[in-house]
């Protein structure tokens, strides 16, 4: 799939879409799963994500650790920062999240179960923009 010149700005399109439609999803879903949830906290959190995306991008290039020179594979490099990146969120939030998840059917869900759950939804994105359009230094040429 090539709509661009650059295999970097086909990837970075293509990326932004998927995680677009899941944010979409997800901005209307919270005050369905959780119906105390506020604007703001809505808000707040599409923009955290937005803004962790933009760290991420930082780091497609970047395939080995340069201290101690270990290859890092493109699904590990970025499930580790969104799942580093979501534990800093609800250790924030975390107080809440707990009063916001109390009262509804997931009373019984640890808000630590968003690390979990999160990784593996960038896991899958991921996957499937780098199966499309590939990853890393590729990308730049």
């Amino acid at each position: 799939m090539k709509i661009f010149d650059s295999k970097l700005i086909n990837r970075i399109a293509l990326w932004k879409t998927i995680g677009f439609a899941v944010w979409l999803v997800a901005f209307f879903m919270i005050p369905i799963v959780i119906p105390n949830a506020s604007l703001m906290l809505r808000f707040a959190v599409m923009l955290w994500y937005t803004t962790l995306w933009a760290i991420i991008w930082t780091f497609w290039v970047l395939d080995k650790y340069p201290a101690f020179n270990l290859k890092i594979s493109y699904w590990f490099r970025w499930v580790w920062i969104w799942a580093w990146m979501n534990f800093i969120l609800v250790m924030f939030i975390f107080d809440k999240l707990t009063l916001l998840m109390q009262w509804t059917s997931l009373g019984w869900y640890s808000p630590f179960w968003i690390v979990l759950e999160w990784a593996i939804i960038w896991f899958i994105i991921d996957c499937i923009t780098t199966k499309i359009i590939w990853d890393g230094k590729d990308l730049i040429k």
